[in-house]
């Protein structure tokens, strides 16, 4: 009779403490602190916030000429902003075809290896996607007042869409680009 109550016992304990640890991991999914395998996208928008919702003006186009040393002079398209970021490549951009482009920093700060991360968001839509990473190191500086690093973009679909760049995982810029 002893041990058919120390059993029933430890049975009752094993029980209570399997609903403990189920009602816990229930309040990390509730509260967001365990990751969503099955829906990876819901899980990124939780974590990064869209920047300037209402600003979808397509970013301005400017040239940008470089002359490297031991090289000639050279005049890139850009899409973006003269005084921060900005990229070129294969214009019209296509969606579904990924392309190399070379992203431009023209800004004062130092942005040197540090961790940079390209991020999207189509128009009409709040899902965030990756595009790529990547760092901006010193010895890709292409003269004096910029420097670049090289990133390979592929839009899903057609659409405006709004490019997030973030440093260090903070946001330093939007560009806003058509995707045909």
């Amino acid at each position: 009779m002893k041990n058919a109550v120390i059993l029933s016992l430890l049975l009752l304990i094993t029980l209570l403490f399997t609903a403990c640890m189920d009602d816990d991991s229930q309040a990390m999914n509730d509260e967001g602190s365990n990751q969503d395998n099955e829906n990876p996208e819901k899980t990124e928008k939780t974590k990064t916030e869209i920047p300037e919702t209402d600003n979808w003006k397509l970013s301005s186009k400017f040239d940008y000429t470089v002359e490297p040393k031991n090289s000639d002079q050279h005049t890139y398209k850009i899409v973006g902003k003269k005084d921060t970021f900005g990229f070129t490549g294969p214009f019209p951009i296509v969606s579904k075809q990924p392309k190399k482009y070379m992203w431009f920093y023209f800004g004062k700060e130092d942005v040197y290896d540090i961790p940079v991360e390209l991020k999207a968001v189509k128009k009409g839509t709040d899902k965030i996607i990756n595009l790529d990473s990547g760092t901006f190191f010193k010895s890709a500086a292409v003269s004096p007042d910029s420097v670049n690093m090289p990133s390979i973009l592929r839009f899903p679909s057609a659409g405006v869409w709004k490019i997030l760049v973030y440093i260090n995982e903070k946001h330093v810029e939007s560009i806003v680009v058509n995707v045909e």
